[in-house]
């Protein structure tokens, strides 16, 4: 087109310059006719002015654009000039929990939230005047958890929050403190974690809550659980095996001041990962499970209190010296799951009190679960224990330190994913369930011992029976919601 236009301006400029020429060479007399040519002249120097105005415009609008793309390189420029300025990107979603992340992976934080709403209903046998029954909702579990690393991957950290459940029984609501560490792995793949968290003993007690395969873990594991304590551990793992030891202020010692317990603890645990992989032992269901897997553990534990004249209720002893050990093995296929551990503990106690002040005390637990139909899981859990020389009444025959329950229920999925869990079971317990000392430390018992039966609690529902009696009758119903 602008080739056309510019044959155009200089076909006119040539027919100007010939009627010019035209003009000169006329005689003076032929006046009609130099009007008529100055008229045309007129009006071709109109077209080439036209004509010129165009062109100049064409240019304008060529210089604009060139001026328009050097405008926007320079903003350009000066956004990652502002960009590096300020540090690296962040990225954010969901993977496992919601996540914050700089690009270049030296800074991560994962949110995770467990929310644990219970029914429960107790029955037991009574006399006039005592309750046999007892029920009511609870929010058992409200945790907010922040987890990830600093600095680069290897530097890792966890923090979490819990509610309180004992707002009328004379504790305040709110919350407090169960994870608060600090893990640095190195290259070796040997780990070093400190702060508060789980002593490495029991397995039943090291799965999460939110993965467990009943509403709530066994009595055993309350009588015998390290839970969260504080100090330094040394782990390492490879591809089958895993290695960990903890020096720690002893069993349940959270949120403690530095000189309060004067307590030394040493827990160590080994695994041994014959099939499967490490992931697929984080839960004691068989949802989701895909291939065979198995695991065997071991553990050991020992503490001991500086000062003669203090204690502390572990392993159903009122122990000042205490020193145990447990083995299990887990396993579990496609559709299906099973776990077992036996567990031994032997506290003493040297108070003038007791004619015999080192009693023993063990526990075993054995559970299975199957995918019944899609997102639907049945099982069934057994657990026996006993405490030696026990005796919760001496003039009510029966009142033992022994544990025999069978646990049965089911777990149902309604979304169709882990974030959403339904479960219900029923429980029966076959023996008297003693809680406390009981009569070990009546000097008219013939063998006074530090004896202090610990399987019940108001965390697993179960409570302690009247007098002599048993056939306590568990039910709990729970709704979970992960994020």
């Amino acid at each position: 087109m602008k080739t056309k236009a510019y044959r155009r301006r200089f076909g006119f400029i040539g027919m100007l310059g010939a009627a010019l020429m035209v003009m000169l060479s006329m005689p003076a007399t032929a006046n009609d006719e130099i009007t008529e040519l100055r008229d045309m002249v007129n009006n071709l120097k109109a077209e080439v002015d036209v004509l010129r105005a165009e062109r100049e415009s064409d240019w304008l609008t060529e210089h604009r654009a060139e001026e328009i793309r050097e405008l926007v390189q320079d903003v350009l420029a000066d956004a990652d000039t502002r960009a590096s300025l300020q540090g690296s990107t962040m990225n954010a979603g969901y993977d496992g929990g919601f996540y914050i992340q700089t690009s270049d992976d030296s800074f991560k934080l994962k949110i995770n939230g467990q929310l644990q709403i219970r029914w429960s209903f107790n029955h037991r046998q009574a006399n006039a005047d005592e309750p046999s029954n007892s029920f009511g909702f609870e929010v058992r579990r409200f945790n907010l958890k922040f987890s990830g690393h600093i600095i680069d991957p290897s530097w890792q950290y966890k923090m979490k929050i819990v509610n309180t459940r004992n707002a009328r029984t004379g504790g305040g609501a709110g919350f407090y403190a169960e994870d608060a560490w600090i893990q640095k792995t190195f290259e070796n793949d040997i780990y070093v974690k400190v702060g508060q968290f789980k002593a490495p003993y029991l397995r039943e007690s090291l799965v999460s809550s939110s993965a467990q395969l009943a509403v709530e873990r066994s009595m055993v594991n309350n009588a015998f659980t390290y839970g969260w304590t504080q100090g330094i551990e040394l782990g390492w793992r490879n591809q089958w095996l895993s290695l960990k030891g903890m020096y720690n202020d002893g069993p349940l010692s959270l949120n403690g001041h530095a000189y309060r317990s004067s307590e030394n603890s040493i827990t160590a645990r080994g695994e041994v990962k014959l099939a499967g992989d490490w992931g697929m032992f984080k839960s004691f269901s068989g949802y989701e499970n895909a291939e065979f897997g198995l695991m065997i553990g071991a553990a050991f534990q020992w503490y001991n209190f500086d000062h003669a004249d203090e204690f502390f209720d572990f392993g159903n002893v009122d122990a000042r010296d205490s020193i145990g050990f447990t083995a299990d093995i887990s396993m579990g296929g496609e559709g299906w799951t099973a776990f077992s551990y036996f567990v031994w503990g032997n506290g003493s106690n040297n108070q003038g009190i007791f004619d015999q002040p080192s009693i023993d005390s063990w526990g075993w637990v054995i559970q299975g679960g199957i995918m019944a139909v899609e997102d639907v899981e049945l099982f069934t859990r057994y657990e026996v224990g006993d405490i030696q020389d026990y005796r919760g009444s001496l003039t009510l025959p029966g009142t033992t330190g022994h544990n025999s329950t069978l646990t049965v229920g089911a777990n149902w999925w309604p979304a169709g994913n882990k974030h959403v869990k339904i479960s219900g079971d029923f429980g029966y317990a076959f023996s008297h369930l003693a809680s406390g000392p009981g009569a070990n430390n009546d000097p008219l018992n013939p063998s006074t011992n530090p004896g202090s039966a610990k399987w019940v609690s108001s965390g697993t529902g179960w409570d302690a029976d009247y007098r002599n009696n048993n056939g306590q009758i568990l039910i709990r119903a729970q709704l979970q919601l992960l994020f």
